[in-house]
């Protein structure tokens, strides 16, 4: 990997963390059990568009490390808001799988990033392995957290396996997202001008984006 690109960009990967974390809040409303079929196969598939957008505007395992470690922050002050405690199912079995989606694509960009930016087929191919390395490993989850992974109705079969392909299938379009929305990020800042950057809302939209996240999911609650 090359030079650590952290604090140039630290207020868009505090940002997108947030809005990860407020993402999988939004979706997961009232969804504290199995019925819902493929919630977690689409979460899956948007979570590798915020993965897939950090590494790409920063080319750092870091930042991915560190937009996770936002929402799980997010999942456990929603624990907190909720009549559960934080070692729910519904708390821990979604961290286990940010855990497993950052492992399917740290694993797969540490073996294959020198193509990840040659092509749009090496994205649309390391998503599909990255989410396909994620839904494999979920079901180890209840050695994990002590709460097995949900199954398909009227089988012994992970719901997570029977959902894989529309996760597969929406990760294979969310890499390739999350690397041109971080080409035109970047080149957004770069035509930035001087006095916009030393400008008040420019140094302090990214604490507004956290603390308006977090004022979402606190209403939301509170309603």
């Amino acid at each position: 990997m090359k030079k650590i690109r952290i604090n140039p960009h630290l207020a868009i990967i505090l940002a997108t963390g947030s809005v990860w974390g407020m993402t999988e809040f939004l979706f997961g409303l009232g969804l504290q059990k199995c019925a819902t079929l493929y919630t977690g196969a689409i979460l899956t598939g948007i979570a590798f568009f915020w993965i897939s957008f950090t590494w790409s505007v920063t080319r750092s395992i870091i930042p991915v490390l560190m937009i996770t470690a936002i929402a799980i922050t997010f999942k456990l002050f929603d624990a907190i808001l909720l009549p559960v405690a934080w070692n729910h199912g519904s708390i821990l079995n979604p961290i286990f799988a940010f855990l497993m989606q950052i492992t399917g694509f740290i694993l797969l960009i540490s073996l294959f990033g020198s193509r990840f930016t040659k092509g749009s087929l090496d994205r649309v191919l390391l998503g599909a392995g990255a989410a396909a390395i994620a839904v494999a490993l979920f079901p180890l989850v209840r050695f994990a957290t002590g709460v097995p992974a949900c199954l398909y109705a009227a089988t012994n079969i992970p719901l997570v396996y029977h959902t894989a392909p529309v996760a597969i299938g929406i990760t294979m379009i969310t890499v390739p997202l999350g690397y041109f929305a971080a080409a035109s990020y970047l080149k957004m800042i770069r035509e930035k001008n001087t006095n916009l950057q030393h400008s008040f809302a420019y140094r302090f939209w990214s604490p507004a984006v956290i603390i308006g996240c977090l004022l979402v999911i606190i209403l939301f609650r509170i309603i």
